[in-house]
């Protein structure tokens, strides 16, 4: 388990899926992978999209109101690393022009000893 709101999480990944969708060919392929690390759950996603400028990566990739895309607001991208980096996680992403990107979203994972603590204080209250 990581460490996170369940909606906000769905949303924060339903967001980085739908942009590899949305930068992707019809028969291009999106590969998404989970592992785990000592301290982070970690999501990588790789789309063989069109990519970005490193000068869009540099200057505008986690600014608000800043998109590649014809429509939309250009605040999902920033919102979901706000939020990530709240959580003492963080999003990194590496793409290059014409040849795809690859997002790495890392959340810190749940320490399982003080939720065992919580729950044998919470049946000692009961």
């Amino acid at each position: 388990m990581v460490v996170g709101h369940e909606e906000r999480l769905e949303h924060v990944i339903g967001h980085l899926v739908q942009n590899a969708i949305d930068a992707s060919l019809p028969a291009g392929r999106i590969t998404v992978s989970v592992a785990t690390e000592p301290r982070f759950g970690v999501l990588t996603m790789i789309d063989e999209g069109i990519g970005m400028t490193p000068e869009f990566m540099r200057e505008r990739l986690f600014k608000p109101f800043q998109t590649t895309k014809p429509a939309g607001m250009g605040i999902g991208v920033y919102e979901s690393q706000h939020y990530v980096a709240g959580l003492g996680g963080s999003i990194r992403i590496e793409s290059r022009e014409g040849a795809g990107t690859r997002v790495e979203l890392r959340l810190p994972l749940v320490d399982a000893a003080p939720l065992a603590d919580a729950a044998r204080t919470e049946q000692q209250i009961a």
